[in-house]
């Protein structure tokens, strides 16, 4: 940054630290979020799926129901999902909506007598699933008489004791990138060293003008997994079953933070925009069993362990886009400039490597059935979002011990175990044609103390099925509703900055079908 001697400093002496927009914690519970999943029959069912078998559902879920399979199967569905946010920030509401195709099951079960018959047979099955899809856009807007962003930079700046010389050590004049946000911050103009320090408090033009805000979000992504399983029954009494699953994550979030200083004579505000690409593979492991009290009455457990990444690969790029009006400095010859124009700045790319154990899920359930006429179905699943973790083989030694205590700490703090339960049933109007329809709730996972937000999901679905002895077609429509907020950034005094409260809506609507041979 060229020193220059400003006219006038409006100077600011909050005590602040910046607060990341991305955290390892708030990461690695999006990629654990639970949701129903399946084909369209189960889906339509709440996901309530663990207890019934004889659905390519098993392979995903509890692989004892593939014991079930008399007959080989094939199986595919598509969808078509749109999702909304409506949001409240700084008193004003704002809206965004976003909708993506997508393939949710593809799949094949193999049955045969591969036991050796007598009182065992079983079936292996094999396909592509889709757990989560990670679309959720935001739009925010309100005016902010007490913060900017600009003060999230200025607390980093000052308590990491930097100065306006540290902070030129952290540009490259040649790549032209900054190493962190501050120094971006301070290589625009936008932040400034005090005149008699020289360092902190930094400082920035007229702190106290009213600011008008707009945030937007923009997020996408999956998790699929690839799974590979084999489910027996033994007698037709008791059901057994495993899966190996193999888990791939690719997400994509964009931020976009603009802030425009009302009144101003020298900034008139500035852009912020933020990209993290993750990607990773896992493998993880399912048990289930289900047995047959009677013709009536199946009950079932099944257990999946954590799903182990060995290697989450992200890329974090920030830009800024200062608005200068004019800044009055005197230059490197003494005479008195006016500075007009300053250039985007980005920072520096950050890669980086690190390691995510997702949470164990336990769940058992039961299913009733009516003769021919239908069932009653229903699903208590357990998820163990405390136990989370992320590590860094990358960081080696005692940074990847501090980069745990850190962020394991976080989790542990601020997520708990959590319920999922899911309730559905099915009624034969004719030989042909079913009805369903299912009501299910998905336990947050936030610890109490995390804050005062019940973010419980709820999720309604219904749905059509038609079957004939060698085909089958599923038509179902699920909407999720939540509630949730976000926080654009962090300030030390909490009465300095806002977060917006989300109401999100999620509908899909799925077609499956699938061929017996």
């Amino acid at each position: 940054m060229k020193k220059v001697l400003f006219f006038f400093f409006s100077v600011c002496t909050l005590n602040v630290a910046m607060g990341q927009i991305y955290t390892y914690p708030n990461l690695a519970k999006q990629f654990s979020t639970s949701y129903a999943t399946g084909t369209a029959r189960m889906q339509a069912l709440g996901g309530a799926s663990s207890s019934l078998g004889a659905d390519l559902s098993a392979i995903s879920g509890n692989p004892a129901g593939l014991g079930f399979y008399t007959r080989s199967e094939v199986n595919m569905s598509l969808a078509y999902t749109a999702v909304q946010t409506k949001s409240v920030y700084l008193s004003s509401t704002g809206e965004a909506s976003d909708n993506q195709f997508q393939m949710p099951t593809l799949g094949m079960v193999i049955s045969g007598n591969y036991l050796g018959g007598g009182d065992w047979h079983g079936a292996f099955g094999f396909g592509y699933s889709r757990q989560a899809i990670f679309i959720q856009p935001l739009q925010i807007s309100g005016t902010n008489n007490r913060s900017s962003l600009l003060d999230n930079f200025i607390e980093k700046a000052n308590d990491k004791g930097a100065t306006g010389a540290s902070l030129d050590e952290e540009y490259d004049s040649y790549s032209g990138t900054a190493s962190s946000a501050e120094a971006l911050a301070y290589q625009t103009y936008l932040i400034n060293p005090n005149s008699v320090t020289g360092g902190a408090p930094f400082e920035r033009f007229q702190s106290l003008l009213p600011t008008k805000q707009y945030g937007s979000a923009s997020n996408s992504g999956a998790l699929t997994s690839w799974d590979f399983a084999y489910g027996a029954s033994y007698r037709d009494k008791l059901y057994v079953g495993a899966t190996l699953h193999f888990s791939k994550i690719n997400a994509s979030s964009s931020t976009t933070w603009e802030d425009e200083f009302v009144g101003a004579k020298y900034v008139s505000g500035f852009q912020y925009a933020e990209t993290l690409l993750t990607s990773g593979s896992g493998i993880g492991l399912s048990l289930g069993g289900i047995y047959k009290v009677n013709p009536s009455l199946r009950l079932s457990f099944a257990f999946r362990s954590p799903t182990y990444y060995d290697q989450m690969n992200e890329t974090y790029d920030a830009r800024l886009f200062p608005n200068v009006i004019g800044i009055p400095a005197i230059g490197s010859t003494g005479n008195p400039i006016t500075i007009t124009k300053v250039n985007p700045m980005r920072l520096t790319t950050n890669e980086f490597t690190y390691q995510f154990l997702s949470p164990m899920k336990v769940s058992g359930g039961f299913a009733f059935f009516f003769s021919k006429r239908g069932f009653l179905t229903a699903d208590l699943e357990y998820v163990g979002f405390g136990g989370m973790k992320v590590y860094s083989a990358e960081l080696g030694g005692s940074a990847n011990q501090a980069f745990q205590t850190k962020y394991n700490g976080q989790i542990s703090r601020n997520f708990e175990g959590a319920l999922n339960v899911k309730v559905g049933s099915e009624i034969r109007v004719s030989p042909s044609i079913s009805l369903r329809g299912g009501v299910a709730m998905f336990g947050s996972g936030y610890a109490q103390s995390y804050d005062t937000i019940d973010r419980n999901a709820f999720q309604f679905s219904g749905g059509i099925g038609y079957r004939k002895s060698t085909f089958y077609l599923d038509l179902t429509a699920i909407q999720r509703t939540q509630k949730d907020a976000y926080t654009p950034y962090t300030l030390k005094n909490t009465v300095d900055f806002s977060s917006a409260t989300l109401d999100l809506t999620s509908t899909q609507l799925m077609l499956g079908g699938g061929i017996y041979f």
